[in-house]
């Protein structure tokens, strides 16, 4: 009984648009044939062709509305990546680390502050992953500056594309920074319609727990 109404809560749109179609066409092909065998056959093979194609796009809307906030974005194909970071953001265990280390970008974009460049996060980063200069780009921008922040990540996702990147190739990682960084490139990936992600993760002593880690995704454009 409960999995009925499981089924029920789930199917019920299909199930009323799936009647609502089956009874308009059996009354207008009903009136067109009259009760002649082939009008039956025909009847019946289009009723099937009718649920199988609203059953399908019905299920693909769903999975695409399903998407959004499951922890997902780390097995999706990136070849350009651009963090906003903070000034934990080099650290060997945190989130940039582990996203490049899964993903294997190509090109990488940094969105950072005046404190991050003093504390060499970039330079870190750089470092660690041997990026060589045409691998990377990095923006200083005032946290507190939205439209700074904003039109800074829409020129990188502008220079990954003009290197060959699909938008579908690039993700924008909200997880360092400040919230008025992420927000800001966050309206710069909506405007874009460039997916979003957030690594998020469980602390103790200001460390990540390895294994509470979850890769969502915040936002996704689909293109097919």
């Amino acid at each position: 009984m409960h999995q009925l109404k499981v089924f029920m809560r789930e199917k019920f749109l299909e199930i009323i648009i799936i009647a609502i179609v089956i009874q308009l066409l059996t009354n207008t092909l009903s009136n067109i044939f009259g009760d002649r065998p082939l009008a039956i056959v025909l009847i019946a093979l289009i009723l099937f062709i009718s649920v199988f194609g609203i059953m399908a796009i019905s299920e693909r809307l769903r999975s695409k509305r399903r998407v959004i906030g499951e922890d997902i974005a780390l097995k999706m194909n990136r070849r350009g990546i651009i963090f906003t970071i903070g000034l934990n953001s080099h650290n060997s265990n945190g989130p940039v680390t582990k996203v490049i280390n899964t993903l294997k970008p190509e090109l990488l974009g940094f969105i950072g502050t005046n404190s991050t460049e003093k504390a060499r996060v970039v330079e870190s980063l750089i470092q660690s992953f041997g990026l060589k200069p045409e691998q990377y780009r990095s923006k200083t921008v005032d946290p507190t500056n939205i439209k700074e922040i904003k039109d800074d990540t829409a020129h990188l996702i502008d220079w990954m594309q003009s290197q060959g990147l699909s938008s579908e190739e690039i993700v924008i990682d909200l997880t360092g920074g400040t919230a008025v960084m992420s927000v800001a490139a966050f309206m710069a990936t909506d405007e874009r319609k460039i997916d979003a992600q957030y690594i998020f993760s469980e602390y103790r002593e200001n460390k990540p727990i390895e294994g509470s880690q979850k890769a969502l995704l915040v936002s996704h454009f689909s293109r097919s």
